[in-house]
């Protein structure tokens, strides 16, 4: 039914793909990072010394917000991966990752782009900030249904951890 409605309206929606990765570590100036758990084995040169930061008390991380909306292909066999991707960097401590936090990006980059399409269909992972049955979560698709005046809104939770 899905992908039928996907091919039937191909003019009129846009497919959209989003997802935070990683915590990515940073370590202070002259005090890398160790980017392996304890007690795992490295590489390292003959006399040197492997000296590093441990990895679970840094000061900075950054996570990168990945957002892809998605050109829906004329044939179901071509691919559905291919699309303009928009990348974000947020701070960990002061930029927290929550539903409304997404929303406002995805507002914002669907503004930017001049997208006014009546269908929308949001694929995201099953992480707290993305769950679909959290009622704040709810709240902000029905804020963005109204603010983008949509005719249909499609909310797609994958499990999560396999984004």
């Amino acid at each position: 039914m899905m992908v039928r409605l996907q091919h039937q309206k191909k003019k009129k929606k846009k497919k959209v793909f989003i997802d935070d990765k990683h915590r990515c570590k940073i370590g202070e100036p002259g005090f890398p990072v160790a980017a392996v758990e304890h007690g795992k084995q490295v590489v390292v040169a003959k006399n040197e010394t492997f000296a590093v930061v441990d990895h679970d008390f840094t000061k900075c991380s950054l996570i990168p917000s990945v957002m892809m909306i998605c050109d829906v292909p004329n044939n179901i066999e071509d691919s559905f991966y291919k699309g303009k991707v928009k990348i974000g960097l947020k701070d960990a401590i002061f930029q927290d990752s929550n539903s409304l936090r997404h929303m406002t990006e995805f507002y914002d980059i669907l503004i930017n782009t001049k997208l006014d399409h009546p269908f929308l269909m949001l694929y995201t992972d099953g992480s707290p900030d993305h769950k679909n049955t959290f009622l704040r979560v709810q709240l902000t698709l029905i804020a963005m249904f109204v603010i983008l005046n949509l005719d249909y809104l499609v909310a797609v939770r994958t499990p999560s951890g396999h984004s």
